[in-house]
């Protein structure tokens, strides 16, 4: 009895969705992971989560003196500006940091048990999730006093905006695992990478600022559009700090509102692209990680 042989890419939507199901069967090994991440994180440390804080309270502190008193960028409250762009970077940044070394860095595991490798990249991005959490929970209330209500009004589009960035996340972050088990000098290149793509963020300055100086058809201007980072920046910005727009005399500040729904949209789509590629590739490259490692 002879059978029509199934389409590709039907065959490979039913390896993606097995793949989906074998994740999800992992469900406890990855909470165990996470556990474990956040454990070593805070391991004897008196003050545990509030030690993460000083890295974002330092660097709010230095931006905001050198940004309102040497090169002025003129936005309203500039400390509650960059801290609620620099808390959505941070967690981008770890997420990838720690997943970079999460295959190479488990060689002897992956070696000698078989598991769905995704585990070990998507438990850095979940970790450093519930540190963004706890860290949006401790700098409310200065956003509230120094924004509004509107801070709390708008917690929902704030949290659409953090899930879009997590999806988005774990794509990147597989993308460098699978990538660095080899290519290692990406670990190398790590910084610099990371080094340029924050200054190319507006998490120290408005876009609208940049369309404001250089013009809106510019290519510096249109180069940021091009950065996924951006939208994810303005969509988590504006709910908790506010939109920054062109005005007569240059950028204006608004109160926290809801994301365009073009801005979301836009993220949308980059975050449900970039999981799709990050995820086909570490899949492709998963197979050979025992004898690469």
């Amino acid at each position: 009895m002879s059978t029509t042989p199934r389409p590709a890419g039907e065959r490979r939507l039913r390896a993606g969705t097995g793949k989906l199901v074998e994740l999800w069967r992992a469900r406890e090994l990855l909470d165990q992971l996470v556990r474990k991440e956040l454990k070593v994180r805070y391991k004897s440390s008196a003050l545990g989560f509030l030690w993460s804080m000083l890295t974002p309270a330092l660097m709010t502190v230095v931006f905001t003196v050198i940004f309102t008193q040497v090169v002025i960028i003129e936005v309203d409250d500039f400390a509650a500006f960059f801290i609620a762009g620099y808390l959505l970077w941070q967690f981008f940044q770890n997420s990838c940091q720690g997943a970079i070394h999460s295959i190479v860095g488990n060689g002897d595991l992956v070696k000698k048990v078989y598991f769905p490798r995704e585990v070990l990249p998507l438990s850095h991005v979940l970790a450093q999730l519930i540190h963004l959490l706890l860290a949006l929970a401790v700098i409310s209330p200065y956003l509230v006093v120094t924004r509004g209500i509107g801070v709390l009004l708008h917690l929902p589009a704030t949290l659409v905006a953090i899930a879009l960035l997590t999806v988005f996340t774990a794509g990147v972050a597989m993308w460098f695992a699978a990538t660095n088990v080899v290519f290692r000098d990406l670990q190398e290149l790590f910084i610099v990478i990371f080094l340029v793509w924050f200054y190319a963020t507006p998490v120290l300055y408005p876009i609208a600022l940049v369309r404001d100086q250089v013009g809106s058809d510019a290519l510096l201007a249109t180069a940021l559009q091009f950065n996924p980072m951006t939208w994810f920046v303005e969509a988590f910005r504006t709910p908790m700090y506010g939109a920054v727009v062109d005005g007569i005399d240059g950028v204006v500040s608004s109160a926290p509102t809801v994301p365009s729904a073009g801005n979301l949209a836009i993220a949308l789509g980059w975050a449900v692209v970039v999981f799709i590629a990050g995820y086909a590739a570490f899949l492709r490259r998963s197979v050979t990680f025992a004898k690469e490692i």
